[in-house]
This record gives C-alpha cells, structure tokens and sequence, in this order.
C-alpha cells in the first residue's frame, strides 16, 4: 500500500470508513485553518488507535466549521510493542516531557506511579492524554498510549501480572557495569510483554528497594555510569529497550 505525504494528522474518536464524514473538534479546526493553512480539498490523514490509518478530504473549512469526508484507508491498524512505563511523576513540564516522548518511543501505557520520595501529588490525566495524542498525530503512530491514573507503587504492582517482565532501572547500580541495560536486555530472553519502573529523583526507598528486590521475574538495570533525572531516565531506559527487544530491529 502506497504511502501518501498528507498536510496535516489527526486522531479523532469517531469509527472511521469509506463515506463517513468527520466534524473536527474546535482545536483542530484551528489547527487546520489558522495554523497550517489548509483549504477545501486538502487532503489529511486521519486515525483512531483501532481502524488503522485513512485518507480524508477536506470537504468545507471555515472559521467556526469545518467536514472531513473519510476517502480509504492508507494504513492497516499495527500496534506498538507491549510496553508500560511505570514512573514517579515530576514537575509540569518535565512530566509533558515525559508523556510527549513515551508515547513517540511507542510505550502502550503510561502510568504515573507514587512512590515513597515522589514529590508531585496530583497528576492532570487529560494533559497527560493531549500530549500522548499529540505525540501520536506527529510520529505516524497508529495508536495511542493508555493513561492510567496515578496510584501507589504497591497498587501498581499488584497491577502488574507476573508474566509481564517489571524492568528495574536502579539509580544505585549506575556504576555497575554487569548491569549495563544493553548487555542486560542482550543477555536475556526477548519478552512478550514488558514494564520499564522509574524512581524519583531521590531514588526508591529502602522498603521499596527491599520489594523489588524480591519479586520474581523482575529484572535490575543500570542505565549508565551517570544519575540521572527521572525524565532522562524514562527515555534512556525506553530506548535501551526499542534498541534490542522492541519495534527498532524490525524495521525493513
């Protein structure tokens, strides 16, 4: 199937198919007139995180109105890897920081946890959703990554089935070279299914420390000879992961 260079992309909730006409939100009618300037009969793409990728034309655009008839799907639906991001939420715009740039590596849910050192206590879940849709609209992303609401690190593992792979990133063993991500992931058999565990930046507690160290089938990392900040860690670690057991190596 022959991909086509759309002028703009957007996520919508509605089903998409042949003949269905789409009424943009107010936001992405401007987005569409005011920012990038499109008119009647340009054409855009449009998704939905289960219909895969469609082709629309610009039927009407005008300042409080705008019609998107749905012309034929360019894309199959594909999902991205199994991955939850398990992380201590930080301060506003780091935390967009974060949701922004999960959701471009292709993380499938996003779950702001509270730890024993986390300093944020409240945690805007539709902000954190605007800004996974956005990332999705720009990286051609076909679905989009599931918010979850902020929750204590013990009801979060519970949460977490067994046969998912918990993967500790451990501030406390940055300089321990045998467990270096990369040679960790390398040595260890591919998961079907996977969760990445970010701290504070004040590291996991001693109780906490105590917990994952004896859970089954959990796996502690290093991510390099540096602390990092808790943003920084989440990306670092995201994309040891991509590199070696995600979508990365199957690109052709």
């Amino acid at each position: 199937m022959t991909r086509t260079a759309f002028k703009a992309r957007l996520y919508v909730p509605g089903n998409l198919a042949t003949g269905v006409s789409i009424i943009p939100d107010k936001g992405q009618q401007h987005y569409l007139a005011s920012v990038m300037r499109l008119v009647t009969g340009d054409m855009v793409a449009l998704f939905n995180g289960v219909d895969g990728e469609w082709q629309a034309t610009i039927q009407s655009l005008g300042r409080r109105s705008c019609s998107l008839d749905v012309m034929a799907q360019t894309r199959p639906q594909r999902a991205s890897p199994d991955l939850w991001l398990l992380f201590a939420p930080v301060k506003k715009a780091r935390l967009d920081f974060i949701a922004q740039k999960a959701s471009e590596m292709g993380t499938s849910v996003i779950w702001p946890t509270r730890t024993d050192f986390c300093q944020v206590t409240r945690v805007n879940d539709d902000r954190l959703a605007a800004n996974a849709i956005e990332a999705a609209e720009q990286t051609e992303r076909l679905d989009i990554a599931e918010i979850r609401d902020f929750a204590p690190l013990g009801d979060v593992l519970d949460a977490v089935p067994e046969d998912r792979l918990l993967i500790w990133c451990d501030e406390a063993s940055a300089a321990k070279g045998d467990l270096n991500a990369v040679s960790v992931f390398a040595a260890h058999p591919k998961p079907q299914r996977a969760a990445i565990l970010i701290g504070p930046e004040g590291g996991f507690s001693e109780n906490e420390r105590s917990i994952l160290d004896q859970r089954e089938n959990c796996l502690k990392v290093s991510l390099g000879p540096r602390i990092l900040r808790a943003d920084t860690a989440a990306i670092a670690a995201l994309t040891c992961f991509q590199s070696v057991y995600g979508d990365w190596p199957n690109i052709t």
